[in-house]
């Protein structure tokens, strides 16, 4: 199985959102990952859709996925800069459960859960009693099977401290960290919001970030203060970004990528096939 994770797309920037760059950004992972060989079974979408949660912006999003990706499930998932209500009203109540963007999917060798961390009056994560037990019970309806765990915020201190989390015993981390804690089928936990590809254990798992489509935040671990403005860059005109996760039958393996046309240097031609074959042992 092949899953695409596409995060922070923040479709709706612009007074024309049709034109914006996010739209267009997205556009070109969509058409990076449309001409792979082996192209994705399911695609997640981990958070910050929408730059302001306006419906104009959800309509727009689901119209490219509508003519972009035919017959292929996108999977969505609320992060900060999304408002729930608007989300509903394009949507539909089919991923709303308790009120919460959360609910479960069976893949067939995989069970994805699909969890909710965002107040849409804060920036940071956010969890409680009841999201963590919607989270528990969705893990335990696996029965044993992998489970992918989705979420917008990262669980864990990333170093990027105005992005995400900067103390591990804050509230909601200890409530993700619990739960997680007390199953062993969480393969890997999957997130966005940082705009950045990083990775880490995380409870007994693995937890990956994944690059945004939308631009990337500047690569810098040094301390922040809000007194001193250091001229330091802040958001950074990468290259629109995505993951891949292909799950081999018994783990995850995560591929990073970004967006656009590159020069190729080598083709797969038939006077290389005797290479493939003899030096990289490729069967017939």
């Amino acid at each position: 199985m092949l899953i695409a994770q596409i995060t922070d797309l923040h479709i709706g920037t612009g007074n024309d959102i049709g034109a914006e760059d996010n739209y267009h950004r997205l556009l070109a992972v969509f058409e990076t990952l449309s001409k792979l060989k082996r192209k994705p079974d399911v695609y997640i979408a981990t958070g910050d859709l929408t730059e302001i949660g306006s419906v104009a912006a959800y309509k727009l999003l689901k119209q490219m996925i509508d003519e972009v990706n035919p017959g292929v499930p996108v999977l969505p998932c609320l992060g900060n800069h999304d408002v729930t209500e608007n989300f509903k009203k394009v949507f539909g109540k089919t991923h709303i459960h308790e009120g919460f963007c959360q609910y479960s999917v069976d893949l067939g060798d995989v069970w994805l859960v699909v969890t909710d961390t965002h107040d849409e009056t804060i920036h940071g994560g956010a969890f409680d009693e009841a999201r963590a037990d919607f989270l528990d019970r969705a893990i335990e309806e696996a029965n044993g099977r992998p489970v992918l765990l989705a979420m917008h915020h990262p669980p864990f201190v990333t170093g990027i401290d105005w992005m995400g989390a900067r103390n591990y015993e804050e509230p909601w981390l200890v409530q993700v960290r619990d739960v997680i804690k007390r199953h062993n089928n969480v393969k890997k936990i999957i997130c966005g919001h940082i705009h950045r590809t990083m990775d880490r254990p995380f409870a007994g798992s693995s937890c990956i970030v994944s690059s945004a489509t939308a631009a990337q935040v500047h690569l810098e671990l040094a301390a922040i203060t809000s007194s001193t403005a250091d001229g330091r860059p802040l958001i950074v005109d990468e290259p629109p970004g995505f993951a891949l996760h292909w799950w081999d039958g018994r783990e995850f393996v995560t591929h990073h990528g970004v967006a656009g046309d590159f020069d190729v240097i080598l083709e797969y031609h038939d006077r290389f096939r005797n290479v493939m074959r003899d030096v990289f042992h490729v069967p017939e």
